[in-house]
Parts: C-alpha cells; structure tokens; sequence
C-alpha cells in the first residue's frame, strides 16, 4: 500500500507543480515502509517467568514497549496446531497479537502447519491431520487457515503478512507436500495446497490487506525453489528468506548477488525473515549454542556487540539495495531467548541462543537496537 501511495505522490507532483505557483502544498514523495521486525515467539513462555529485561542503561523495561519505542515495526508469531506443551498455540498468539497491536505495531503470523517445529528437515502434519487422504488434506489446510485468520479478525488483530509453511524449501505436511528426495515430482500437490491456503485467507480478507509469504531457508537455492513453482501461479507476495552464515555461504558478494536475482526473476518483495549474529562465543548456562567458535561466522564481522551492530548495518543495507525497491526489511529470529534461571524445562535445558540475542548477559540491551533506531 506505501508503494501506490509513493508512485501516486510522484504522479501528484509531475503534473501539479511549475515555477510560478506555490508549492509548499505539495505532496513530498513517501518513503516505502521498511520492515525492522523480530520474532518473539517465545515471549508468550518467557513472560510467565517475570524475566528482566533492562535498557542499555540498565533500567528494567516492558520488552514490548523498548521495543516499539525503539524502532521495532514488526513482530512475528509462530503458530502450531496443537503444540503437546500448549506454547505457540492459537490461544498465545491471539493474546499477544493483542499486545502487538495495542503498540501499532505490524503482525506476521508463521503458519508451521505442524503441531511443532517445522523446517527443511522436518515437515510433520499435526497429529489431528494423520492418516487422511489427498482431498482431506486439503480441506483440511483450507478450514483451519480460514478459521484462524477468522478468529484474529473477530479481535481486530488480522495480520499484515502470512508466511504459508515455515522453511519450505523440501514442500510442507510431508508426504503430502513433499518435494524432496522420492517427491522431486510432487510439486503439483504442494502448490495445490498452498493454494488452499491462499483460499482461506482471501475469504476472510477479500479486500487483500494481508500479503502473503513464501518461505525459504537459503538465500543460495531459492531461486530454484520459486523457479519450480511458476507454472502454477500462486498468489503470493512476497519471498521470505533465511540467513545464517552458520549454515549458508559466508560469501557476501553472492548473497547479494542472489538477492538481486531474486528481485529481478520473479518481481517480488523480499523479507529477511529470519537472521541473527553472535555478540560473543561465550555461554550463559549449560547448554551448547549454535555458535561457539570463529569458523561458524563472517570473518568481516567479529562476535562482539560492535560486530553484531555492523552485521545489521551491512545486512540493512544490502536489503535496501535490492533493485526496484524490492527489498522490504528483516525480522531479527529470537533476540530475547536469554538465558535465566527458572522453569525446568526451559532454563535447566537453557538456551542454545543467548549469544545471538540482543540483549546481554545481564539482559541488558546491546548496540546493536541503534539499527532498529536508525532505519
């Protein structure tokens, strides 16, 4: 919507302006919004633990309010069926799209279609859904979509963007959607799925206020992946994408160089959808961390809060670089998944990620919130 209002207000100037009247009226042409979201799907959990968060003073803050307060337009929510622990459930995410909204801020919800998570090695259909046939399946994507999306749209909170699968690069609700290994040809029924989907949403939004994503988990193989699915001209919006140095090239002339591609191939948005960086290889607890040594990250970028900052300004502005203003913004993955002491399943297991937060040790913020700031 940004978009029209930017091409309309350049419309606006070229056929209203000449030397000789006053414009000091006239429209100034509006920046297209950029997205500096987070994925706080953990927040639902972690704040039944009376968790303190501080400033980069120090302060104890209301993670939602810092947040928002300091440049964060977006926030994303997982969604799973029927999780056994009851955490990412419809329920948390409809009580804290609340919050998220109440703040103005924009909603992404993370359809995993999985009762956990779900990603290129893992695709498992909830527990509800086992057994059923092809046309099953189907109606049963389509029902439970819409009737989510009807629920948030009873409480006024709808979504701005749709993500339909969580890193779907091998297809989703294996073996339905699979397209992987034995399923390399099964890219019909994955793209009949996802139009299911799209369906649902578009019977609860006819007007087509949310955007709808596609998510991949490799900034290096995606175009492969939107490639294979042209010929069955979904509906969707934009392209979502993953980056984690850890698991992808450490070349950053090739991420961009990908990025672009994918911008001018397929005449998409493109949303960083997930992305972080260490500020050190330290641990906070007992549990081993995704990150913990110098050969799982960039060499340009060092593990310390300067060098998680700078990776942020460098990632911030290859997005804004994409040709055709097409790339849209980033959303931070966890960056409040701290290590703490308290619930046993939570904080004895720890957390594999509190060197990739952004907050500290002692959960204070880090430097690396001026590029939410700043952008």
């Amino acid at each position: 919507m940004n978009r029209i209002f930017y091409f309309l207000s350049l419309i606006f100037i070229s056929i209203g302006c000449d030397d000789s009247k006053d414009t000091s009226d006239v429209l100034s042409p509006v920046e297209p919004l950029f997205y500096k979201g987070m994925d706080l799907s953990f927040q639902s959990e972690l704040e039944k633990y009376d968790l303190v968060y501080k400033d980069e003073n120090g302060k104890p803050i209301t993670l939602l309010n810092y947040v928002s307060e300091n440049g964060t337009n977006l926030v994303r929510l997982k969604l799973w069926h029927t999780p056994q622990n009851g955490q990412n459930s419809l329920s948390d995410v409809k009580a804290y799209a609340l919050k998220i909204k109440s703040r103005n801020m924009d909603f992404l919800l993370d359809f995993h279609y999985s009762d956990t998570w779900a990603d290129p090695g893992s695709q498992t259909p909830p527990q509800a859904w086992r057994n059923m046939n092809f046309d099953e399946i189907k109606n049963a994507v389509y029902n439970y979509t819409k009737e989510v999306l009807f629920e948030l749209k009873e409480q006024h909170t709808l979504p701005k963007i749709i993500q339909i699968g969580n890193e779907t690069d091998s297809g989703f609700l294996w073996n339905y959607g699979k397209v992987w290994n034995d399923y390399n040809d099964n890219w019909p029924n994955y793209a009949a799925l996802v139009k299911e989907a799209i369906k649902g949403i578009k019977e609860v939004d006819p007007s087509n206020n949310i955007q709808i994503m596609l998510h991949h988990s490799n900034v290096e193989n995606a175009i492969y992946f939107f490639n294979e699915l042209q010929p069955y001209h979904l509906e969707f919006d934009i392209i979502g994408l993953s980056y984690y140095p850890q698991f992808q090239t450490k070349d950053l002339d090739l991420v961009k160089t990908k990025l672009n591609t994918l911008a001018t191939t397929f005449n998409k948005d493109i949303l960083m959808v997930e992305m972080a960086y260490p500020f050190t290889l330290e641990w906070n607890d007992n549990c081993i961390n995704f990150i913990g040594d110098d050969s799982q990250i960039l060499t340009e970028f060092s593990a310390t809060p300067l060098g998680q900052k700078a990776y942020l300004e460098w990632l911030v502005n290859t997005i804004k670089s994409i040709p055709n203003q097409k790339g849209i913004g980033f959303c931070y993955w966890a960056p409040d998944w701290v290590a703490f002491v308290g619930n046993e399943n939570t904080s004895t297991k720890g957390s594999a990620w509190e060197n990739q937060c952004m907050f500290d040790f002692d959960h204070k913020a880090l430097p690396i919130f001026d590029v939410f700031r700043n952008n």
